[in-house]
């Protein structure tokens, strides 16, 4: 079986730390989060790096199997630093 998940990497302005959040959170609801490394607080979506697809390979029991990288997604921000 297969399920997929659209991921969305973005970067702290300040410090420059990466992080990996599912694209809803980051994209549609458009939250301001707390950097861990710096403590400053950023708009998620104005710091949008990438955003992809994930595919996860799940076996009969819902456990995952495999992650691959179905492919890149246009992250819907002018702010994007590809």
């Amino acid at each position: 079986m297969k399920t997929w998940l659209d991921v969305t990497v973005l970067q702290c302005p300040n410090c420059g730390r990466l992080y990996a959040e599912v694209s809803w959170y980051v994209v549609e609801m458009e939250s301001d989060i707390q950097c861990g490394e710096c403590g400053k607080e950023f708009n998620s979506k104005r710091n949008i790096v990438d955003r992809a697809l994930l595919e996860f390979q799940i076996d009969e029991n819902g456990k995952i199997q495999n992650v691959n990288l179905l492919k890149h997604l246009q992250p819907r921000n002018n702010a994007v630093r590809y």
